[in-house]
């Protein structure tokens, strides 16, 4: 049995790093970034899990909300290096 899609309708500024793609390619971009955000949350679910036991000792900045934070085009270009986009 096929897959059941859904649409998402979702607006971004105009400045946003998926406009640089075109218009054709951007929905598989936006959908491989939304799938890499959920592995990336998934995976800092389970290392707080770990500094929780104590596993592994907490990172600076941890805890307190001030952790590293992402630069979103340097993100992107070091994944466009990674998975050639």
């Amino acid at each position: 049995m096929p897959e059941t899609l859904k649409r998402l309708d979702l607006r971004l500024p105009s400045e946003h790093p998926v406009f640089r793609y075109p218009p054709r390619i951007r929905p598989k971009v936006a959908r491989e970034w939304l799938d890499l955000g959920m592995r990336l949350a998934a995976i800092e679910e389970r290392l707080a899990k770990l500094e929780e036991r104590g596993s592994i000792p907490p990172t600076s900045g941890a805890g307190n909300g001030e952790g590293k934070k992402i630069d979103p085009i340097e993100f992107r270009e070091t994944l466009a290096g990674v998975f050639d986009f």
